[in-house]
């Protein structure tokens, strides 16, 4: 009975597999017997992380006392419970890692410190070659944009767009407590962190990033690792695992016709936009881009900012003007596409004369500023990314693969008769199949 309750206590945090990894990975670290010594753990957590942190780590697992050694065995419980204990256990160990304890934690510091474990995230990626390495610049900017709720409680992002983190802030326990409850990526990059230098589980589990797919021979992506972590957080749970490259002016050049045939009826998609002095900014759209003189879409839909600012503007309820897709030549409606705000006035605006576009002061349907310092915008780069695995349009009865009506082809004829009022009647008719 109490050999069998000390084998359940002693796994209580890994799987007995995890358990395996970890004692091989302590052993490497130093192959004295059954012991491991702290400056050799110490002396590890150097050369992979820094000595500032080092110090720090060695300090939460030994809570401060002078130890010389652990039994391996005794040192894998031990951080078990750090790295895979309580909420008030893994806090602790955050805390005390950025520097900050009970009385709270120094702005300065987590920032800092949380542009560590991105740059750890990144480090461990399998296959990293599928999206970039962020630049320390980039790494500070998602680190802020992720804190900024924390550094400025009850005031909207609206609000403090602009403003840069605060200069040597204390955050009490408490504070950061309820904010780490809510933020579920910070404490999910901590633990990709501890499997990196750790080696108890394989990287990447929980999906910070997606798996980058259908891509062209040159990957032409604007984006690095930590841009994209930051923007597939802010998605539904079942659109991180996968963006399908779909579109890039780098890729298909610079026609509007393209690019309408290319997103349209794609499902979610992620579209990114540089403009010719660098800023970064978007939007996710929550349904498939149709083509009519209407607006679409739902309240899931955001906006959002990259560079020079990293931010995400969710919807407010104010109105439902969330997508827009026009390209009629008779036609009283603007053509282009537009995400938020209202004709003449989008939050975001891509006019069909492609390359040209603009951004709105203000918009009332994301609660977002100017997404560019740029009102009028020259664009020098656009991509979409469709999201999530792909789904085939099949009759569940017979198997078998849907066939396009004439309208299907014709999106400019659809939006007619949409705008007109008529039922498009060759909806019922399909092609036949030419497999043979």
């Amino acid at each position: 009975m109490g050999a069998e309750g000390s084998k359940t206590e002693k796994n209580q945090h890994f799987s007995a597999e995890e358990h395996q990894l970890l004692l091989q990975t302590l052993s490497k670290i130093d192959s004295n017997g059954e012991k491991l010594s702290i400056s050799s753990l110490e002396a590890y957590f150097t050369r992979e992380v820094s000595a500032e942190y080092a110090a720090a780590f060695i300090q939460a697992l030994t809570n401060g006392k002078k130890v010389q050694s652990f039994p391996v065995s005794g040192l894998a419980e031990k951080l078990g419970s750090l790295i895979k204990g309580s909420t008030e256990e893994h806090i602790n160990l955050t805390l005390t890692l950025a520097h900050g304890g009970k009385l709270g934690v120094n702005s300065n510091q987590l920032l800092k410190y949380m542009e560590m474990i991105i740059e750890f995230y990144e480090k461990g990626i399998p296959e990293k070659g599928r999206w970039k390495n962020s630049p320390d610049t980039v790494r500070t900017q998602i680190a802020f944009a992720v804190l900024l709720d924390l550094f400025f409680p009850n005031e909207g992002i609206k609000k403090v767009w602009g403003k840069g983190p605060p200069e040597s802030l204390l955050i009490s326990y408490d504070a950061f407590e309820r904010w780490w409850l809510g933020h579920c990526i910070f404490g999910n990059l901590e633990m990709e962190m501890f499997k990196y230098l750790f080696k108890f589980s394989p990287l990447g589990e929980r999906r910070l990033l997606p798996q980058a797919t259908q891509l062209p021979k040159v990957f032409p992506t604007m984006l690095s690792a930590a841009e994209v972590m930051f923007l597939n957080g802010a998605l539904p749970m079942n659109l991180q695992s996968e963006w399908r490259f779909i579109f890039s002016t780098a890729t298909h050049g610079w026609s509007f016709s393209i690019f309408m045939k290319q997103i349209v009826g794609k499902g979610p998609t992620i579209i990114v936009i540089e403009d010719q002095s660098g800023n970064r900014f978007g939007g996710y759209a929550s349904v498939s881009w149709e083509v009519r003189p209407q607006f679409h879409g739902t309240q899931d839909c955001f906006l959002f900012c990259l560079q020079p600012q990293a931010g995400i503007f969710h919807t407010t309820g104010y109105n439902s003007n969330y997508m827009y897709l026009n390209y009629l030549e008779k036609n009283t409606m603007p053509n282009g596409l537009g995400m938020g705000g209202r004709e003449e006035l989008f939050g975001l605006w891509l006019d069909y004369d492609f390359g040209k576009g603009t951004v709105a002061p203000t918009c009332t349907t994301f609660a977002s500023p100017q997404l560019s310092p740029n009102q009028e915008l020259e664009i020098s780069s656009i991509e979409v990314w469709a999201l999530g695995p792909e789904e085939e349009d099949s009759d569940e009865e017979e198997g078998t693969r849907k066939k396009k009506s004439a309208l299907d082809k014709n999106p400019e004829a659809r939006a007619m008769l949409d705008m007109m009022g008529k039922v498009a009647v060759s909806d019922g008719y399909r092609e036949e199949d030419n497999d043979d």
